[in-house]
């Protein structure tokens, strides 16, 4: 007999009665996610990025000409350095952000540009030790200027609602499970890529680099195990996996803004 799927978190489903035990909605999910986090991150994370780069210049003059400490020089406008940004740093934080995102998303309550505004804190508290290191020289060479840390802050926030708002129009226009075979092989295939590729580098720098939030993630990402498996099962999410989801991923939030803060602080010169 076949059974309805569970809908992610937020997000509305078709209700198209499935077999009970077809992996690929499953698939579809955390391909979804990652097709969100790959274009938010070169649109928003690349072009977002350039033109902060563009403001500090104008911020600190001084600064102009200098080498920040991926290679790029301060102030200069060039097409081939600016397309290398985009695509070079928003490949990199898009897919990064995309694994997070295939974790947590499932446990952000809301639709819309409730859940958008929710995920906004949920992605500068999870990314925001990636991005704003307070040790980096950068911060020197800017002169600590609060300006550019305040719209690092923004950018993560503005990419937090845009992978969740782009989350919410693929799953209305991806093909259903099923639909189309070739659509289900892609599925399968960035599923694969993601999780033998990307997730392990990514897991292993939250845990090198900021070891108790890595944990904190894991956690919530048990419960998205577990949240698949009832997907899979075409079965309703018991109320303790809703309870856990939701409660993990508020303690990573809390662990990761209580990581970001004394960054920010030398970031800004204060410590």
């Amino acid at each position: 007999m076949a059974a309805s799927p569970v809908p992610a978190a937020g997000v509305a489903v078709v209700h198209d009665s499935p077999a009970a035990g077809s992996i690929t909605f499953v698939l579809r999910d955390i391909a979804r996610g990652g097709l969100a986090g790959l274009v938010t991150g070169v649109l928003i994370a690349g072009l977002g990025g350039r033109i902060i780069m563009r403001v500090a210049a104008l911020q600190v003059p001084a600064a102009v000409g200098r080498i920040t400490e991926n290679g790029n020089r301060i102030g200069d406008i060039t097409a081939e350095g600016s397309l290398g940004l985009v695509l070079l740093a928003g490949l990199f934080f898009g897919l990064a952000g995309a694994t997070v995102w295939v974790v947590v998303s499932p446990w952000i309550p809301g639709t819309g540009l409730q859940r958008a505004l929710l995920a906004m804190p949920v992605a500068v508290a999870l990314t925001g030790v990636s991005l704003i290191q307070g040790r980096n020289p950068d911060f020197q060479v800017l002169r600590h200027d609060g300006m550019t840390v305040v719209l690092l802050l923004l950018l993560l926030a503005a990419a937090g609602a845009s992978i969740s708002l782009f989350d919410g129009w693929l799953e209305r226009r991806l093909p259903r499970p099923r639909a189309s075979r070739a659509a289900d092989a892609v599925y399968l295939a960035l599923t694969v890529a993601g999780g033998l590729l990307i997730l392990p580098a990514v897991l292993a720098s939250y845990l090198d680099d900021e070891t108790l939030l890595g944990l904190a993630i894991v956690g919530v990402g048990m419960a998205t195990l577990f949240r698949w498996a009832h997907r899979y099962e075409g079965t309703s999410l018991p109320p303790w996996l809703m309870a856990a989801g939701r409660g993990s991923l508020l303690i990573a939030v809390v662990v990761g803004l209580l990581a970001l803060a004394p960054d920010v602080a030398t970031a800004l010169g204060w410590t």
